[in-house]
């Protein structure tokens, strides 16, 4: 049998996080050649290629991520820069018929979300934005409880995320961040919740400051947030930058039959009136292993179900929205729907 020919793979973005996902995409079993990588910076692709271990097609200027996706015969791209940029980006992507692993937060704005999510799926090609929490066995297993009904109906939860997260480089300047820690490793933890729950959100309401060790930044560091979601539920919704040093994470859900609460990897399950029991959380035979893995599989025909599909980047956007807008009118109950309202949509565009 003919070997299959690889994967034809373009690079926007190859920063840390960028160049190990395609890392990962170029030493995939089912085959991906890096062909072309952009970066406004020549010393990211010179350390892309010693990674590598092979030379790609560079491309340096700011428009130059266009030249890139139209002169190598891609097949598919990978997103990894700054989140403003991501739209454009992704757009064009998608216009030029490629596949797309996108980097999160997916796009800033629901209004831009939903419009991309419409463009791919008209497109037929594979789209999955890079949430890898979706691929983690206690989230897995989380999530499957919660569908099999196993703590009822969701009732209220309690999301925390705290790093020391001060806006370094490109992430400090709000032209290119779109909201700070709120939307960068916060949207990690807003995606989880809805991903469990597989609820949507209905409104937000809090407070931001820009305040990292005793310095004020230019972009929000630290958010706390009531949240209610689509079923009536509310929760809370904390998301610090300023911590000394490390990483912490706290998610809690509770329903009308019992909690749901992480300790390391391992998912602890108290039914109501009960103790705590720990619950076995292997993937499930045959579960992708990382976004990048899934999509590989997706784009070769070997898998057939999306873990992380555009739909989530949506629903990720529309609460952060709504929580960076409370959090810049002072504390005010943003809805959802009234966000999408001003752009002639409606909630059931989200779904």
């Amino acid at each position: 049998m003919a070997k299959r020919a690889p994967i034809r793979f373009g690079a926007i973005g190859c920063g840390g996080a960028g160049t190990d996902r395609i890392l990962q995409l170029a030493k995939h079993a089912l085959g991906v050649q890096v062909v072309a990588a952009a970066d406004l910076r020549p010393e990211c692709l010179d350390n892309l290629e010693k990674n590598l271990g092979y030379s790609v097609a560079r491309y340096t200027g700011p428009q130059d991520y266009r030249r890139m996706i139209t002169d190598n015969a891609l097949d598919a791209v990978g997103i990894f820069t700054p989140h403003i940029p991501h739209y454009e980006h992704v757009t064009y992507a998608l216009a030029q018929g490629k596949h797309v692993l996108i980097e999160k937060p997916m796009v800033c704005g629901a209004a831009r979300a939903i419009e991309i999510t419409r463009t791919l799926q008209a497109s037929g090609k594979v789209g999955i934005v890079h949430y890898q929490r979706h691929y983690e066995a206690k989230f897995v297993k989380a999530r499957e409880l919660i569908r099999k009904g196993v703590i009822g109906e969701i009732k209220t939860f309690y999301v925390y995320m705290a790093q020391d997260w001060s806006g370094h480089a490109w992430r400090g300047d709000p032209e290119f961040s779109g909201g700070g820690q709120i939307n960068d490793s916060g949207s990690h933890y807003q995606d989880i919740l809805l991903w469990m729950t597989d609820l949507l959100p209905r409104s937000a309401e809090g407070f931001v400051d820009n305040w990292h060790q005793g310095d004020r930044k230019r972009i929000e560091i630290n958010g706390m947030f009531n949240v209610e979601l689509s079923n009536g539920a509310a929760g809370r919704i904390i998301i610090v930058g300023d911590i000394l040093g490390g990483f912490q994470d706290d998610v809690r859900i509770r329903g009308t039959k019992g909690d749901l609460m992480f300790y390391g990897n391992k998912v602890l399950l108290r039914p109501e009136g009960k103790d705590i029991e720990e619950v076995p959380c292997p993937l499930p035979a045959g579960y992708p292993v990382s976004p990048c893995d899934n999509f590989v599989k997706l784009v070769r025909g070997r898998c057939r179900q999306n873990r992380v599909p555009f739909t989530f980047g949506v629903r990720v956007a529309l609460l952060t929205e709504a929580m960076l807008r409370s959090g810049r009118q002072g504390g005010a109950r943003v809805a959802c729907a009234d966000i999408l309202k001003e752009s002639g949509l409606s909630m059931a565009d989200v779904v």
